[in-house]
């Protein structure tokens, strides 16, 4: 009976290994969505590049009016952009879908974005991340820019 009961926590223990590693996996990627946007706030470049895969694109899925306006922005571009702002820029994210496949990595989350109190827009990140010796950099960013109609933050107005 002792080896029974003693098999079946060994094979519960094995069998939920995998689970664990993949919600720890999940968790690091979305921290590093979170990262990115904390070190946006505080306008730290360094923080930044850190969090960013070395030759980075960002892309906004801008619309003009019904046509489709995307404008791209290189890691550098985007730094620059950062570094120059005159307000805190606060971005949050909520709904965050996160995949995992060894080494590669997805977030697909709603967003907003404010200029200091302001609200700005909001619409939809989706980030594509890789793993390195050192952890997971975003390798791409793409967002869709909405700015009537917009869902409301669970977490209400920021602080």
């Amino acid at each position: 009976m002792r080896f029974i009961v003693l098999s079946a926590v060994v094979v519960a223990a094995l069998a939920s290994a995998p689970v664990a590693r993949a919600q720890d996996a999940k968790a690091e990627v979305l921290a590093v969505g979170q990262s990115l946007f904390d070190a946006m706030a505080k306008r730290d470049t360094a923080a930044i590049r850190r969090l960013m895969f070395p030759g980075a694109i960002l892309v906004a899925a801008a619309d003009d009016n019904g046509t489709p306006a995307p404008r791209s922005s290189s890691l550098e571009q985007f730094i620059e952009q950062i570094a120059k702002i005159p307000y805190t820029p606060v971005e949050r994210m909520w709904n965050a879908q996160v995949n995992v496949s060894g080494t590669i990595a997805s977030i697909w989350t709603q967003y907003d974005f404010h200029r200091g109190a302001e609200f700005s827009h909001c619409g939809i990140d989706a980030f594509h991340l890789v793993k390195t010796p050192t952890g997971w950099r975003i390798n791409s960013l793409i967002y869709t820019l909405v700015r009537e109609r917009c869902p409301k933050n669970p977490a209400g107005p920021p602080r």
